[in-house]
């Protein structure tokens, strides 16, 4: 693949097409690319990437973790020790033991109903009948909000999101429902300063160092995390498994792989294209001189196809050995929320593999890929389900 030309790497349509080929030549041919059109830096490779994301100091969040855009007042956007602060407040409820023994029954009775809704159609949307309600219900209970708000969150995730691909993708719509979303939640607020509850905002509400633009801001960040990457994940697997039949046979034949299963599912997906990351002094890097100043764009898409790492990284495989991913990030920014989608994305797999016998394209299209530069997200994907 010759890449002569200059290469844009926030061209949405790029990425919901096929960017392997270009991750393929950008690791072998230009591991960091300036792309002078956006003013930043590409990383590509794996180990580079994972140096960056180890190295606080030296790349900073407070420059902007999105492309071009500056960073909100929100723990993402902060370097360490008042990111560590905001994190210590949450951390508590995302931990693999709490999000098992607090959301487990929870997860599997929504999965359930969702699966039953489906089967009895027999022809849905994949995204909005099995995808999108799982983990927007479990953000909104994380929240606080009342369980039938949840359409209201997914529209307002969606709608949000798509502004984190840069400048050229922040909309008039997704203002107004940043807007809406954070009107919601400090409503919210105010009733839980008054009446506390067992969920997130109880805690915000409660801290006088979170003024309201923190605390909406804070909400935006984990509705965001939690709402529309799981359900990507969701979608994506579920479309890898109808490309794939002989996958989905090894895990009806060994429903015990499917924890090592959904490694594979989120490394196949990567649905967070990339994060930034700000240089605090000149420094080297994959050969290249980087300026104190500019920003780098760690592409997760890369480094998840990146041969040095995995073996065949093209070739999905539900038995591949867990590990080397980075598609949660690392370090101190390592996703919060990585506990709580995988038991999503388990218990979802586990109920869909034992109940759905066959799932084909209920047209030629396949799944609609919204063309972002931030999320790889799926918008529509019509299929027809039949029972086991």
């Amino acid at each position: 693949m010759d890449h002569a030309a200059r290469i844009d790497l926030l061209d949405g349509d790029m990425y919901a097409g096929d960017p392997g080929p270009l991750y393929a030549w950008l690791r072998e041919n230009a591991p960091a690319y300036f792309d002078e059109g956006n003013g930043l830096w590409g990383l590509s490779r794996h180990a580079d990437i994972s140096a960056v994301e180890r190295d606080g100091r030296l790349w900073s969040s407070t420059g902007g973790y999105r492309p071009q855009l500056p960073s909100d007042p929100s723990m993402i956007g902060m370097d360490d020790p008042e990111h560590a602060e905001r994190r210590r407040l949450v951390y508590r409820r995302f931990t693999p033991r709490y999000v098992t023994e607090k959301y487990t029954e929870r997860i599997r009775s929504v999965v359930t109903e969702l699966i039953d809704e489906a089967l009895e159609k027999g022809t849905v949307d994949a995204v909005p009948a099995l995808a999108a309600p799982l983990p927007g219900r479990m953000i909104g209970w994380l929240l606080g909000f009342p369980d039938e708000r949840w359409p209201e969150l997914v529209h307002w995730s969606e709608t949000t999101i798509v502004a984190g691909g840069g400048l050229r993708y922040v909309t008039h719509d997704a203002a107004v429902a940043a807007g809406e979303f954070a009107t919601a939640v400090l409503e919210l607020a105010a009733e839980r300063r008054r009446c506390p509850h067992d969920d997130l905002t109880t805690l915000w509400a409660g801290r006088s160092d979170y003024d309201d633009e923190h605390l909406a801001n804070e909400a935006l960040l984990l509705l965001d995390g939690g709402a529309e990457t799981t359900r990507t994940v969701i979608a994506t697997a579920i479309d890898a498994l109808i490309r794939h039949p002989e996958q989905w046979a090894l895990l009806r034949e060994d429903p015990g792989l499917i924890g090592e299963a959904v490694e594979e599912f989120i490394r196949w997906t990567t649905p967070v294209l990339n994060m930034c990351r700000t240089a605090t002094r000149d420094t080297v890097l994959a050969g290249q001189k980087i300026s104190e100043g500019q920003q780098v764009l760690m592409m997760y898409g890369s480094a998840n196809r990146d041969p040095a790492v995995f073996t065949d990284p093209d070739v999905f495989d539900v038995t591949r050995v867990p590990g080397g991913h980075i598609a949660f990030g690392l370090g101190t920014h390592f996703c919060l929320g990585a506990a709580l989608a995988r038991l999503e994305l388990r218990i979802f797999f586990e109920e869909f593999v034992r109940r759905i016998g066959s799932a084909a394209w209920a047209d030629d299209r396949g799944p609609r890929i919204l063309p972002n530069a931030f999320v790889r997200g799926v918008t529509s994907f019509p299929i027809v389900l039949t029972p086991r």
